[in-house]
């Protein structure tokens, strides 16, 4: 399948997962719509998990990770009944829009069609073996899925508020823009170094790439805290920190510990990672790593 024909393909199976979703939403019989939502999530996630197990691909659940917290904002705008809109709901519908369909974007000008599987997934494939379906679903699919639903959960509090805007609104927000940026621009040196054959097999150590080693996974951390800080005002639930905190700890012990361990044998990477610090630019404020 061209490239051209894969990225329709992904668009009609997202097109339908989202129809999917939105009937489940108006025909599930749940009053309480956190459950309701987590019945949902599930469901959509145990269905792009089967369409990947069926094109033996399942990077098809990766743009998964950035969609679905757009289509939490639909079910929240529709659930608050909101007349207008207080500032805290705009900056929240606003930013998490914006993280959504860029890191959605970025993925879409990486992926490199429907036979382009992440490397992450084709090792733990060898690794694992006949139990790899299995694995792949926990661990692949349905853990990220119920990771962003928990930091997901900030936006009930916020789409329920009444409070009016104060300070920290102003951090959450700020937060949620600094790790957008981040991401951005981090994302677009990565792109323009992979694009010069010069650089094959080369580690990155320009622009924010200089000052930390992975910036565009610091930008998802502060993003997600961004989201948590948005809704403190609101005195949401304590368990509502939960999703900023696995978000982190899915980064600082997985994702992290991972793309070091496929960098290693890179040319530069001994002292890059003697000079540069794994997440925090310290450098940046005076300090040593």
């Amino acid at each position: 399948m061209s490239l051209n024909r894969s990225r329709w393909f992904v668009t009609l199976i997202y097109t339908l997962l989202f129809v999917i979703g939105v009937v489940l939403y108006f025909k599930l019989p749940f009053e309480n719509l956190v459950y309701k939502l987590l019945v949902i999530d599930v469901v959509l996630t145990v269905l792009i998990a089967i369409v990947g197990l069926l094109v033996k691909n399942d990077s098809m659940y990766d743009p998964y990770w950035s969609l679905i917290p757009f289509l939490m904002l639909i079910y929240w705008i529709d659930a608050s009944h909101v007349q207008e809109f207080n500032a805290r709901i705009f900056i929240m519908i606003t930013l998490v829009s914006w993280w959504s369909w860029r890191l959605t974007y970025n993925w879409i000008r990486g992926w490199k069609g429907i036979k382009h599987e992440d490397w992450r997934y084709v090792d733990l494939r060898k690794k694992t073996k006949s139990f790899y379906p299995l694995v792949s679903f926990l661990g692949i699919q349905l853990f990220p899925t119920l990771i962003v639903f928990a930091a997901c959960l900030p936006m009930e509090s916020v789409f329920m508020s009444t409070e009016a805007l104060n300070l920290t609104d102003i951090i959450g927000g700020m937060l949620m823009l600094t790790g957008i940026l981040l991401e951005i621009f981090a994302d677009i040196q990565m792109h323009q170094f992979r694009i010069n054959p010069d650089n094959k097999g080369n580690i990155i150590n320009i622009g924010l790439w200089k000052y930390s080693r992975h910036p565009n996974y610091l930008g998802e951390i502060l993003f997600w805290w961004g989201v948590y800080g948005l809704s403190l005002a609101t005195h949401p639930p304590a368990y509502y920190i939960s999703g900023a905190v696995t978000v982190s700890l899915l980064f600082l012990f997985i994702s992290i510990p991972m793309m070091e361990k496929r960098m290693k044998n890179k040319i530069g990477f001994a002292e890059y990672k003697k000079l540069t610090p794994v997440l925090i630019p310290w450098k940046l404020f005076g300090k040593r790593k």
